[in-house]
């Protein structure tokens, strides 16, 4: 990276975290906020004490990863899968006030933080997985809560619920789709139908069992979709996509 870009990059962090009120300027000099400023007030902040939590702040608040405000008109409805304590959903709402946003978390770990962040911003909460089948899942949850991935389990004891739910659950159809479910963007892809009702969608892929890049694109149009933006890292990247018109 050049120094023009590091500059302008470090100038979007400022304003980034200016938008909801505190102060970034150096990841060393960094503190993650117990409260931030969302739709004009200020909302306490509850995560857990692990490097997760604090990767999940940058990447919504910070560096908005998932490129909120970016591409993205008449945003009335947003779908979270994958919202661990629900930074994502926070952050959508101080760029959509008046959007419907449901969230969607199976960790039972950070299921009292979610719920305590999401209440007062009018984020519904949904303790679901989400997936190609109806049915019930069990969690692979070692390290960071982040990090934690489902596994089908008939007496798994968490529900697993499909897409096609999901999106009934709002009303038919959504706007913005935010995918960041560690592997079961796969499963996901198997769903025609329900996507035909998804106009962008802004997801973390993951390659953990010998998936590509390429695999990734060609699910996506096969979908209907076009990628306008990769971001890739090594195992897993980001991508934004928009319904092709």
């Amino acid at each position: 990276m050049n120094r023009f870009a590091a500059v302008r990059r470090m100038a979007a962090s400022f304003r980034n975290g200016w938008r909801y009120g505190f102060v970034f300027l150096r990841p060393a000099w960094f503190r993650m906020p117990q409260r931030i400023r969302v739709g004009g007030k200020r909302v306490a902040l509850k995560f857990p004490p692990e490097h997760g939590a604090q990767a999940d702040f940058f990447a919504c608040f910070i560096r908005n990863d998932y490129g909120l405000g970016k591409q993205l008109p008449r945003i009335r409805t947003v779908l979270d899968i994958g919202a661990n304590v629900g930074f994502f959903s926070i952050a959508a709402r101080g760029r959509y006030p008046d959007a419907v946003i449901h969230a969607y978390e199976p960790n039972p770990r950070v299921s009292e933080a979610l719920r305590a962040n999401a209440g007062p911003l009018g984020i519904a909460v949904h303790a679901e997985a989400v997936g190609n089948r109806a049915g019930f899942v069990a969690m692979i949850d070692e390290g960071a809560s982040n990090q934690a991935r489902t596994s089908a389990a008939q007496n798994g004891g968490i529900p697993l619920v499909t897409l096609d739910t999901a999106i009934d659950r709002l009303g038919g159809s959504v706007d913005l789709l935010k995918l960041d479910c560690e592997g079961a963007e796969w499963d996901l892809f198997e769903l025609d139908e329900a996507w035909k009702r998804v106009q962008n969608v802004r997801m973390e892929y993951h390659l953990f069992r010998g998936e590509t890049v390429e695999q990734v694109e060609r699910a996506l149009q096969r979908l209907g979709f076009e990628a306008i933006h990769w971001q890739r890292d090594v195992g897993f990247g980001m991508v934004w996509a928009r319904r092709r018109e």
